[in-house]
């Protein structure tokens, strides 16, 4: 993953930012409320430490706390798999960093 240094853009204030996270065909989605003047190169840097053992969050509103060592992702929705039980897949949070697949300012 890259992050273009040609953008100086400060970010004033909270920032918010979305972590996608996907394993096979599991994929789930993480928050990160970053506080702070920082550029928007610091946010996305600042989120991705806080993924492995920050304050990160299951909504977009920042609200529920995620506090255990595993984050949750779950079953891409696929027609042809309707009748099977819904199953959560673990990831480590130690290890959370080797399954982003993106990352993205919100606010």
């Amino acid at each position: 993953m890259s992050i273009s240094p040609k953008k100086k853009v400060r970010i004033k204030a909270n920032a918010k930012v979305v972590i996608l996270l996907q394993d096979h065909d599991a994929i789930g989605r993480v928050y990160v409320e970053i506080q702070g003047d920082l550029k928007s190169r610091e946010v996305m840097v600042e989120a991705l430490k806080r993924l492995e053992d920050g304050l990160i969050y299951s909504d977009e509103d920042c609200t529920e706390l995620i506090e255990s060592e595993y984050i949750e992702v779950f079953r891409k929705k696929n027609s042809s798999r309707r009748d099977e039980e819904e199953f959560i897949f673990l990831i480590d949070r130690a290890y959370a960093e080797d399954y982003v697949v993106s990352a993205k300012l919100i606010k």
